[in-house]
């Protein structure tokens, strides 16, 4: 997988609690303040313009249409984040949905992630499944081999092995690289 090494990097987000590196390869989740002296609500700046309408995460960049494509990201300090690749299923002028019930993160709604949480690591499928870990996965490996239709997860640390792949996946359009730092404020960083 690693002979397919794509240059990931992140586009803008559209959360003001996510804080990108000039470099476009770490991002971090920040706390804002949220009252003022008088008890009013207040962010410390404008948000960003929305370029893309996903909750919480961020895509990277480039978006996928071809072939075998493979990054990864060191999640060493971080006690929670979801990671993988979406493909946008909204066009530019719909608004996007966001279910008041269950994960958002599900294959048939775009998103083929997994995520830590805790001593747990979570693999998104129509429910989500959750293994006990006895380490916790340092540096994920996501290679997405688009043609084959499958999304494969690798801790990197040795002992290398493989976490989760789904496979069968249906990939009609640009597949992007998918990143969510969760609120825990320990950085996320592309290797």
């Amino acid at each position: 997988a690693q002979h397919y090494w794509a240059h990931v990097t992140l586009t803008p987000s559209n959360n003001p609690n996510i804080v990108i590196s000039e470099n476009k390869r770490r991002l971090e989740y920040i706390k804002l303040p949220h009252e003022n002296n008088s008890g009013s609500m207040f962010l410390i700046s404008p948000p960003p313009v929305v370029t893309r309408p996903y909750p919480k995460g961020i895509l990277g960049h480039p978006a996928f249409t071809s072939g075998k494509n493979y990054w990864e990201v060191d999640v060493s300090e971080k006690t929670a984040w979801t990671l993988g690749v979406c493909q946008p299923k909204l066009g530019p002028t719909q608004t996007p949905l966001f279910p008041q019930q269950g994960s958002i993160y599900k294959p048939v709604r775009g998103y083929w992630v997994i995520g830590l949480r805790g001593q747990s690591h979570v693999f998104y499928e129509e429910k989500p499944i959750f293994e006990t870990l006895t380490t916790p996965s340092c540096r994920i490996g996501v290679f997405l081999d688009y043609e084959a239709g499958t999304v494969s997860f690798f801790s990197v640390i040795h002992p290398i092995y493989l976490i989760y792949r789904f496979s069968g996946c249906i990939f009609s359009d640009k597949v992007y690289p998918y990143f969510n730092p969760m609120q825990c404020q320990r950085p996320m960083t592309l290797c």
